[in-house]
C-alpha cells in the first residue's frame, strides 16, 4: 500500500509555519494537486493491467487508464484513502500529529476537526505507522536527548 509518506515528510514540516501550512494545503483542490504530483511524479503505472497511458479521469485531479479505462483518485491506497472529514482536514490532521511535541491525543483531535473520538484515533494510527515505517527520512543534523539510557541500571550505578 503507497501510504504516502512523501506527502508529509519531517523535513518539510519542521520547515512549515502553520501558517505556510494553511497557505500551501489549504483547499482540497490544493492537496488532491500534491497528492497527484507526489504520487505520480515519476510514472503513472494502472494498477489493474499496469498500462502506463492515461487520460485525466471523472475528476481532474483522477488518472483513467487509456487501455482498461480504471480510474484512480490521489487519496486511493494513500493515507487519505476513504477518509469521511474533508482530504484538507486529513491533511492537517496529519500536520497535527506529525509536529506536535506532546502528541495528538485522539480526544483532542476529535474535537479540534470536529469527527467522532474513533475516526481521530484511527486516523492518527494511519498517520503514526506510516511515519513509524517511513526510514527514508533519518533523524538529521544535531539531535539533542534529554535524557537516556544505554543497558540495563546495574546495583550500586
Amino acid at each position: 500500500m503507497f501510504l504516502c509518506v512523501k506527502i508529509a515528510p519531517m523535513k518539510i514540516l519542521k520547515e512549515l509555519s502553520r501558517k505556510e501550512f494553511r497557505a500551501k494545503f489549504g483547499s482540497e483542490d490544493q492537496c488532491l494537486a500534491y497528492l497527484s504530483a507526489t504520487k505520480w511524479d515519476e510514472e503513472y503505472s494502472c494498477r489493474k493491467c499496469k498500462n502506463e497511458r492515461f487520460s485525466v479521469g471523472k475528476k481532474e485531479h483522477n488518472r483513467r487508464c487509456s487501455r482498461c479505462g480504471y480510474d484512480e483518485s490521489p487519496t486511493s491506497h494513500t493515507l487519505f484513502h476513504k477518509i469521511k472529514f474533508g482530504v484538507e482536514n486529513g491533511f492537517e490532521m496529519a500536520y497535527d500529529i506529525a509536529t506536535s511535541k506532546k502528541g495528538a491525543n485522539s480526544i483532542w483531535l476529535a474535537e479540534r476537526f470536529g469527527v467522532k473520538q474513533t475516526t481521530a484515533w484511527l486516523f492518527r494510527r494511519k498517520v503514526q505507522e506510516a511515519m513509524r515505517s517511513s526510514e527514508q527520512f533519518p533523524l538529521e543534523d544535531e539531535v539533542h536527548v534529554d535524557e537516556f539510557e544505554i543497558g540495563t541500571p546495574q546495583k550500586g550505578e
